[in-house]
């Protein structure tokens, strides 16, 4: 298995989904199973549909990512952790880049082969 292909189709695939907003932001509930569960900000939600509806707030609109990092290593039953670091922008407020960290847990899907999806997710700003 190559994690770090894998880490980092993904997290293109997630960040430009992000970024596009509307339906294609929607469109990363297929990244999502009822198991999934994601940690934004400390909020706790689990499920495709509620994870979905917290990336999709409306103070959420518009929002820019750049990648600074992508480390991954494999994880247990075949999955790849991979951890994600870099500055985000929302509403266009380039002048005012904020950091971030943000951590996936990818697992295989189950039968589905060389699918994934994302088992964790936790997501944080970071103020110095």
């Amino acid at each position: 298995m190559d994690f770090t292909a894998i880490a980092t189709a993904f997290t293109n695939h997630y960040y430009s989904s992000f970024d596009a907003g509307g339906a294609t932001r929607h469109g990363l509930a297929t990244v999502y199973r009822p198991e999934s569960m994601l940690a934004w900000e400390g909020r706790q939600v689990q499920g495709a549909s509620d994870i979905i509806a917290a990336l999709t707030k409306p103070e959420l609109g518009t929002v820019k990512h750049a990648v600074t990092t992508v480390d991954s290593q494999p994880a247990p039953g075949g999955g790849v952790l991979v951890s994600v670091t870099g500055t985000l922008a929302v509403d266009n407020a380039h002048d005012k880049p904020m950091s971030f960290t943000e951590t996936f847990n990818l697992q295989p899907i189950p039968g589905q082969p060389g699918g994934f999806f994302a088992y964790n997710q936790i997501f944080r700003l970071i103020f110095s």
